[in-house]
C-alpha cells in the first residue's frame, strides 16, 4: 500500500480537482471547490482506488464534505506518513 506525506497529499487533490494548491486546506468545504462536483468526486474514488487500494461506496463520496475529511480517510487507512 502507497503512503504518502499530507502534503503530497494535498498536491494529489490539487491536480484531481483542479484547483490551486495553495487554495487547498483540510477546513475547505467541498462546495468551495469547483472542480469537486460529481466527475471530481469519480476521480477521486478512481485515484483512492488506483493509488491506495481504498474503495469508496458512492455514499461514503457524498460524505466527504471537506478537505480534511479525505485526509482522515487516509489517516484510517494507514496510508499518511505524518
Amino acid at each position: 500500500m502507497a503512503k504518502i506525506t499530507t502534503s503530497d497529499a494535498l498536491k494529489m487533490l490539487s491536480e484531481i480537482l483542479e484547483e490551486p494548491l495553495e487554495k487547498l486546506t483540510p477546513e475547505v468545504l467541498r462546495d468551495e471547490v469547483d472542480g469537486w462536483d460529481s466527475l471530481g468526486a469519480l476521480s477521486l474514488m478512481a485515484e483512492l482506488d488506483d493509488r491506495f487500494g481504498i474503495i469508496l461506496t458512492a455514499e461514503e463520496s457524498r460524505e466527504m464534505t471537506r478537505i480534511d475529511d479525505v485526509l482522515q480517510l487516509l489517516r484510517r487507512h494507514d496510508c499518511l506518513t505524518d
